[in-house]
């Protein structure tokens, strides 16, 4: 109950067996909660909350259980001393104060830091700053006040863990920006000040340890550290510890006051009489990226190569598999002697042995899960860990804590994924452990220790002390320097043709510019953009090309360039691999997730899609339409979620011998890709297609000069950063701007729209996503470069794109759209023809509109004509489009079924037999 008491000092606790009490999890201005003072339990009716004391002591300082135990058991050991002793003796010392009160502090500051006097181990007094931790005190920082020689400035309590906060009490109930000084007087003359000061004891090296490290959680920080090397340092470290935590980071240089070498904060208020406002008003500044990321993260691949093993490593890493089992671990258990010592026995009567399971020992839950262990078996174990013979009697445990434990598999967020790896190439994953459950497909920064799993003939897993899921665009900084080649102010075509030079430094002198505009399209498509509604705006192309004119060459050295996308070869891979499935591991089962959904957010290149199976082009059109990928597993379904950029490429299918087929043997572009996807419904969810057909004249590329500007490669990767991190809100487009897509889409409906459904009632949807993405690619930006701009001007150019990849000597889109019209769309004259056919045809004409499919036999049979007579009538349906000819099958057209309800079947010649009137007589006269 100490604990409670300290949190709550308003409540009296003597006598009463419930209090009720504000609850801190939730806004609660009538106490709701109670405290039960019996068992040493919170609940709260409001919100729910029921934790014991020391799931309490977790919950509101944000800590793991087990350091809130070890707080709990100090709690247990102390006395207030401090108050009555240290504290006492500082205002009982009139000398001894008066050199506290030099330094610039106030009796107010004194008395609200506890400050107290104190001795080393040789008897000097020194200053002491109490740490106290929920009001347990943790650790005493002697200062040398008194300047005794030969003396360390700042001593510590042996033992007390670095990375404290001081003053932690006052700071966690304070909501004001955060300022950390280097020491304790920097501190101390920044909270008189009227700061919200902290620092960290253990000097300019110190950094956050885990009882306060979550309590920085959504704060507004600002480092103020020495004019020094190790200064400069410290709080770079520190800025990557805390930068995952809080909400910001930023901080400011003291040199701008105090030039001289190891200059502080407290020199700054003392020698140049700094005011609090020419502080505040000193620029708080960001700290570069890379200085702070330089040597914290590891990759999982280069922590096991270089046998990084029980050593404390930080990751960025992508959960690809979770396994179906989880597991219960005790963390904190206490053994108390219960019955009479025996002879020889360790524990005296009542005495109580502690052990918990934190951050530090975190690998014995390795021994304590998949060990098929009985809970006797665990506990002996246990026991053993606090020096309790397995036999001793009389002892009984207690657990008051367990926790759920979650295996996962993961590999690195930047790895290349091998298909169907062997023994030389493969894909490197480790077997992770955590409390939290992961999203399997999320990315996540994990801090963890490598251990040899003690069952498992010593395989290596991980456990993780902390998990973050993090955003791949998180921390993303606009640098304007990287970006300026893209921003020239130039027109859109010449933009354009300014880029293309440019990439063909990077990619090759040959460079097909349809070829790569199309695919940069994609690169620089923006993940969702607001059109109506928001909706996706990642493109989605299929690029259909003879074999050896770059394709390939063209998308790998993209995805080289940008430092973005993943190549996947469809011929050679599983559906299981590209998409996931379950299989057995450990008699578990391991729910994988394959190479595609690993990419969510960023880009694939699918290869050779004539090799694909079938599944596989039916569950990327579900991946479309839902933005995930639905797993069945035997617990229920996994949905992980999978919005993509994808550029499809593909040769033509080969003919029944195996040779290659080339585009220009194709009457149009429509029938080698139907060839390939099979159905419309599949098409429709495509935003393009180009056909490229194989080059015809060759050029030596060594007399053949390069002009334009090469854009540095570093240059092209922030730039795809950039575009990766731009939201459905950073895309500006006006209400006129929407309508006139809309109204361009119109126009190409009118040009191509037919049964291949690529245009249509979606079409200003694709046109939207076009233009935004050629907005992104010419680097149409706002002043400050946050925005991406959609103009009049690039909805023109890439509208004239299309049409241009569509209406060609390959493609003849708009030729197709014709022929398909001719079948479909019957004109008043072509209704009159069929009008005058159907009077002597009437059987024929009724019956092929009971039929989907027949034969030019069957409708002579039917007709009951002729050959002579029923070519001419067979040729004229032909001949206007009222009946399409397919080998040897004849199909009746929309065109036809159209016509004949316009027409008029009241009259007809043609009954096909002969009727005659019973009272009509024959009179066969003589000869």
């Amino acid at each position: 109950m100490k604990f409670f008491e300290r949190h709550f000092p308003e409540v009296d606790f003597d006598g009463r067996e419930r209090v009720k009490v504000l609850c801190p999890f939730h806004t609660d201005t009538v106490p709701s909660a109670v405290i039960n003072v019996d068992d040493s339990t919170f609940h709260c009716f409001a919100c729910k909350a029921h934790y014991t004391e020391q799931q309490f002591m977790a919950k509101v300082n944000n800590i793991d259980i087990g350091e809130a135990g070890k707080v709990l058991s100090k709690l247990e050991e102390q006395t207030p001393e401090w108050d009555l002793v240290q504290r006492a003796e500082l205002w009982a010392n009139p000398v001894f104060l008066e050199a506290v009160r030099n330094l610039g502090l106030s009796d107010e500051t004194i008395k609200s830091l506890d400050l107290g006097l104190t001795y080393d181990k040789t008897g000097n007094t020194r200053l002491g700053f109490p740490v106290f931790f929920n009001g347990v005190l943790m650790d005493i920082r002697k200062y040398n006040i008194m300047k005794i020689p030969n003396t360390p400035k700042m001593l510590g309590e042996k033992g007390a863990e670095v990375g404290m906060v001081v003053p932690y009490d006052l700071w966690k109930k304070n909501p004001d920006k955060t300022y950390i000084f280097e020491g304790e007087k920097d501190m101390a003359a920044a909270f008189e000040m009227g700061l919200n000061a902290i620092t960290l004891t253990g000097g300019a090296s110190a950094s956050p340890n885990d009882l306060v490290i979550g309590s920085f959680e959504g704060r507004d920080v600002v480092i103020c550290y020495d004019n020094d090397d190790a200064g400069r340092e410290g709080a770079k470290k520190l800025a990557t510890k805390l930068k995952s935590v809080a909400k910001s980071v930023k901080y400011v240089d003291i040199s701008e006051i105090v030039p001289e070498v190891k200059g502080d904060f407290y020199d700054a208020v003392t020698k140049y009489d700094m005011s609090l406002f020419e502080f505040i008003t000193l620029e708080e500044q960001e700290f570069d990226e890379d200085a702070t990321e330089q040597e914290e993260f590891v990759s999982v691949q280069e922590a096991l190569r270089t046998n990084r093993i029980k050593r404390n490593l930080k990751s960025r890493v992508t959960i690809n598999a979770d396994f179906a089992d989880t597991y219960a671990v005790p963390v904190s258990v206490t053994f108390k002697k219960v019955g009479d010592p025996t002879r020889g026995a360790t524990l005296l009567s009542g005495e109580e042995r502690t052990w918990y399971l934190s951050s530090k020992n975190i690998g014995a839950l390795l021994d304590l899960i998949e060990v098929g262990a009985k809970t006797k078996e665990v506990m002996n174990k246990i026991k053993g860990w606090v020096g309790i013979p397995s036999n001793e009697s009389g002892v009984a445990s207690h657990v008051s804590e367990y926790r759920t434990v979650y295996k996962v598999r993961v590999m690195d967020a930047n790895a290349n994924i091998i298909l169907n790896a062997d023994e030389e190439h493969t894909n490197l994953t480790l077997d992770l452990y955590s409390y939290n459950p992961l999203s399997v497909g999320a990315q996540y920064i994990v801090d963890y220790i490598i251990f040899p799993h003690p069952t498992k003939n010593q395989k290596l897993v991980a456990v993780a002390t902390k998990t973050a899921e993090v955003n791949a665009e998180d921390g993303f900084r606009i640098k304007p320097d990287l970006l300026a080649p893209f921003a020239v102010d130039l027109p859109v075509a010449d933009k354009v043709e300014y880029l293309y030079k440019s990439a063909k430094h990077h990619i090759a002198k040959h460079l097909n510019k349809d070829l790569w505009l199309m695919s940069d399209l994609v690169f620089n498509s923006i993940l969702e953009i607001n059109y109506g509604d928001k909706i996706r705006g990642a493109l989605d192309v299929f690029i259909l090309g003879d074999t050896q004119v770059g394709k390939s060459e063209t998308t790998s050295k993209l995805t080289e360039l940008y430092n973005f996308g993943h190549f996947l070869s469809l011929k050679t891979s599983t559906t299981v691999g590209l998409i996931g499935g379950s299989q057995k591991v450990d008699n578990t089962m391991l729910n994988t997730i394959g190479a595609i959904p690993r990419q969510h957010k960023k880009l694939v290149v699918l290869e050779e899609f004539s090799g694909a199976p079938p599944s596989f082009i039916k569950t990327m059109t579900d991946i479309r339409t839902s933005g995930q990928i639905r797993i069945t597993r035997i617990a229920g379904e996994l949905r992980v979620p999978c919005r993509l950029r994808t550029i499809t490429i593909s040769n033509p299918i080969n003919d029944e011998n195996g040779n290659p087929r080339y585009l220009s043997t194709f009457p149009h572009g429509v029938a080698p890709l139907m060839e390939l996807i099979g159905s419309a419904e599949d098409v429709a969810r495509y935003d393009g297609f180009l056909l490229v057909h194989r080059i015809t004249e060759r050029f030596n590329p060594f007399l053949a000069p390069l002009d334009g500007t090469a854009i540095p490669k570093e240059a092209y990767e922030h730039k795809m950063q950039w575009v990766y991190t731009r939201r459905a809100e950073d895309v500006v487009m006006s209400e006129e701007i929407k309508a006139y897509i809309w109204e361009k889409a119109e126009e190409l409906n009118s040009m191509f729209e037919s049964n291949f459904p690529i245009f249509g009632t979606t079409s200003s949807q694709k046109l939207a996503r076009f233009a935004v993405a050629l907005a992104a690619l010419l680097f149409n930006a706002s002043e400050d470069y946050t925005k991406v701009i959609v103009t009049k001007d690039i909805v023109d150019y890439v509208s004239q794109f299309l049409v241009t990849i569509y209406d060609n000597d390959v493609f003849k889109l708009k030729e197709y759209k014709q022929e398909h019209d001719e079948y479909n769309i019957a004109t008043n004259k072509e209704i009159e023809v069929l009008q005058q056919m159907y009077s002597k045809n009437a059987v024929l004409l009724d019956f092929l509109l009971t039929t989907t499919k027949s034969t030019a036999l069957t409708l002579r049979i039917t007709s009951g004509l002729d050959g002579d007579k029923f070519n001419p009538v067979f040729a004229k349906l032909v001949k206007h489009k009222f009946l399409r000819l397919s080998g040897q099958s004849v199909q009746p057209t929309a065109k036809y079924r159209y016509a004949m309800s316009k027409i008029d079947k009241s009259f007809r010649t043609d009954t096909g037999s002969m009727s005659v009137s019973r009272d009509l007589t024959y009179k066969i006269g003589d000869d």
